[in-house]
């Protein structure tokens, strides 16, 4: 089937809106440890694995107060915009952290928890597509969804990485704490790009006209008597509930090597490798860059060769699986593959601290290129696969009602 902008039209604003969305997050997930460790040497590994968790928590409670509201209106323009509104505001705090005297560290939690807040939305769009393509296509906008959001993984190393010969504090541009460093340069990105993201919500998001497949109870109601109706109309579609259930149970397994190494990554890199916070933002950043590469390519195999109608998703998400377990063991500190952890440095707090790891003497650290290459594998491959082919699989058995 030839693709027409008639049939695209409303998928491909979803993909161009889910690339702004998650610039700022891929910004700032590069530098977002070395950067509150700079600014407070109070923060200690365990409350930034605290405040990660404190975003995914905003993010996982707002998607369902995201969803229920874009049920209730029967439709997602107004939800979108109120949360890029959300994570604009988080932006212009990200940009004024350094004016707070002390604890900075709590303020950029609270930055943090609304960027999980503001992408609580994503689900949205996802549920958009399922709604506006055939069965036919929608593998395919799915990979395009995935290589937008991939695509601006690309774009926020190399915004990194241009300004890498601006160590902190970097260049001042307004007197005396708004500066332009390595780890700020990228919010000034993100800014910019969810102004575009709200103007396009607002002009070019339709809701669908269609009504959901339950019709029989209006989506404004939401009285005991209208939700036991709903549940009973939900019932009676004849859904294959135990797959719907295990699909969502392997969509929670497949995130957490995601979310673990995304709240990991950064202070591994300055005490097990005693990398500074320049040197761990380049690298992950490169390797990001790398990461977004791949998958890039990968996701334009679907489009352009029609991947998603020639491989199973479920193959797919079987082998994404066993990617992601090999990574495990690869990365495991063998003797033979392994090195002892780099000593503590006062002067540039960065190394295996004993006070604050007391494994320091006794625990190996894998070699920093193996657990790079593993990393980038497992980003670039497992880990997108798997979302793909889950969400594909999910759609598939839901169909074209309110997923």
């Amino acid at each position: 089937q030839s693709f027409t902008w008639a049939e695209w039209k409303r998928p491909m604003i979803v993909v161009i809106l889910t690339f702004l969305c998650n610039v700022e997050s891929t910004m700032l997930g590069i530098g977002e440890w070395s950067y509150m460790s700079t600014i407070d040497h109070e923060t200690t590994s365990s409350f930034f694995a605290f405040s990660t968790a404190l975003n995914k928590a905003g993010n996982a409670i707002f998607a369902l107060v995201f969803a229920v509201w874009a049920h209730k209106i029967s439709g997602i323009r107004i939800p979108m915009i109120a949360g890029r509104c959300i994570t604009l505001v988080a932006c212009i705090m990200y940009i004024f952290i350094e004016f707070i005297p002390s604890n900075r560290r709590y303020w950029t939690m609270t930055v943090h928890f609304l960027f999980g807040v503001g992408s609580g939305t994503s689900p949205l769009l996802r549920s958009y597509i399922a709604r506006t393509t055939s069965d036919e296509n929608r593998s395919t906008a799915y990979a395009l969804q995935i290589g937008a959001a991939v695509l601006s993984a690309i774009i926020a190393p190399i915004a990194q990485i241009s300004f890498s010969g601006l160590p902190y504090p970097g260049v001042t541009i307004i007197e005396p704490n708004i500066k332009l460093n390595i780890y700020t340069a990228p919010i000034y990105f993100a800014v910019i790009t969810n102004i575009v993201a709200i103007v396009l919500a607002i002009v070019s998001l339709e809701d669908p006209k269609d009504e959901f497949s339950v019709k029989s109870v209006s989506s404004n109601s939401f009285t005991f008597s209208s939700i036991r109706n709903r549940l009973s109309n939900i019932r009676s579609l004849n859904l294959p509930w135990i797959l719907i259930i295990l699909v969502i149970f392997e969509k929670v397994v497949s995130q957490l090597s995601m979310g673990a190494m995304g709240s990991i990554s950064g202070p591994m890199f300055t005490a097990m490798y005693a990398l500074t916070g320049e040197e761990t933002v380049l690298v992950m950043g490169i390797s990001q860059l790398l990461v977004g590469v791949i998958v890039l390519v990968l996701t334009s195999m679907f489009f352009i060769c029609k991947l998603g109608k020639r491989v199973s998703c479920r193959i797919l998400f079987v082998i994404s699986n066993i990617f992601a377990v090999l990574s495990y063991l690869i990365t495991y500190p063998f003797p033979f593959s392994s090195n002892p952890m780099q000593p503590f440095n006062e002067t540039t707090r960065v190394g295996c601290n004993p006070q604050e790891y007391p494994w320091c003497d006794t625990q190996l650290v894998v070699n920093i290129i193996l657990f790079l290459i593993t990393l980038i594998v497992t980003n670039s491959f497992a880990i997108p696969s798997g979302n793909m082919s889950l969400d594909t699989i999910y759609s598939k058995m839901i169909g074209n009602i309110d997923q």
